[in-house]
């Protein structure tokens, strides 16, 4: 009785491993099958996600081509790794595909033959060398050219934003934003600076009597000269109508106003050829000195101004100096 049940007990267990063996072979057949399947079907998966973005690239292309510029070549780059990157999953599916039973077996005998093996990586080289060839010889310098023409643009923009078209000379804003860092400069350093604010005589009469065109002669003439008597560090512009401005760095208030009657006698030394007649052109000019207490460019810039207001009201062609305020004297004092 007792065999008996050993040899039943040896017998059952002998079964169970024998199950569980089977089992085990079971699940390992399924997990290679798993396998073999997911192996196969990543490449048509790639497949398709390539397809999509050659769809997407020749779809927006095709409705806005003059949208991308300069970056249709980039595209074309992209459309030849596209195109590579689909020729060569749709071999590599097909061929484990075959291996694996989805497809017929032939297709592995065919693609796996070594001329036709090679033929993926064949393609990689030359898809490599038109794209590096694209490159290197087409669109890296298109990108260049683009971008010093940009820089130009901007140079020109910039230089557009700051010249006066008529005269030539810096235009009211770029000249204030040189006056305030300058400003800012004599403030810290305690050094001079002076402005000269500059109008031209009976202007309006040059404009009715003889014209506009005539006028802009005038304004040329007269910003001609001015430029030819600036030094390096100077600054001249045409800060509005007939009126023109100079800011003198390093200069004091007594040789702002030398400077200020040397430039009135070159313009009063010019004269308009009209017909058979000659009519001489003048100036009035207000002289301005920026203090430690000067609060901002507009403020001297008022001084000068009302010193120009002197001249004119004075008999005009000649010079005015500004007087500064009682609270600028006594800072400068202390």
């Amino acid at each position: 009785m007792g065999i008996t049940v050993l040899l039943r007990g040896d017998f059952l267990t002998a079964h169970s491993r024998e199950s569980l063996d089977h089992q085990g072979d079971n699940c390992r057949i399924n997990d290679w099958v798993s396998m073999t399947y997911a192996a196969t079907y990543i490449y048509w998966a790639i497949v398709a996600l390539w397809l999509t973005v050659l769809s997407s690239v020749v779809y927006y292309y095709v409705r806005n081509p003059r949208a991308f510029g300069p970056t249709r070549l980039l595209l074309t780059v992209i459309g030849i790794d596209t195109v590579r990157n689909i020729a060569e999953n749709i071999y590599f599916g097909l061929y484990f595909g075959g291996a694996y039973g989805l497809f017929p077996h032939w297709t592995t005998e065919v693609l796996g033959r070594p001329e036709l093996l090679i033929l993926p990586k064949i393609t990689n080289v030359a898809a490599g060398c038109v794209v590096l060839g694209l490159l290197l010889f087409h669109w890296l310098p298109l990108a260049v050219r683009d971008w010093k023409r940009s820089e130009e643009r901007v140079r020109d923009l910039q230089t557009l934003a700051a010249i006066d078209p008529l005269t030539g000379l810096y235009n009211r804003r770029q000249f204030e934003t040189l006056a305030r860092a300058e400003l800012a400069r004599c403030r810290r350093y305690m050094r001079p600076c002076a402005f000269l604010m500059i109008d031209i005589d009976n202007f309006k009469g040059v404009n009715d009597s003889f014209g506009h065109e005539m006028g802009d002669w005038v304004l040329k003439m007269v910003a001609t000269t001015l430029a030819s008597a600036r030094r390096d560090a100077d600054v001249v512009a045409r800060f509005g109508g007939e009126e023109f401005v100079i800011m003198l760095p390093e200069t004091t208030l007594e040789a702002a106003t030398m400077v200020a009657e040397r430039i009135r006698s070159m313009v009063s030394a010019n004269a308009l050829a009209i017909g058979e007649s000659k009519q001489f052109l003048t100036i009035s000019v207000g002289v301005g000195e920026a203090t430690a207490s000067s609060p901002s460019v507009e403020a001297v810039l008022r001084y000068a101004d009302r010193a120009l207001y002197e001249a004119k009201q004075t008999g005009r062609n000649r010079v005015c100096i500004a007087k500064l305020p009682l609270e600028s004297v006594a800072y400068a004092a202390e």
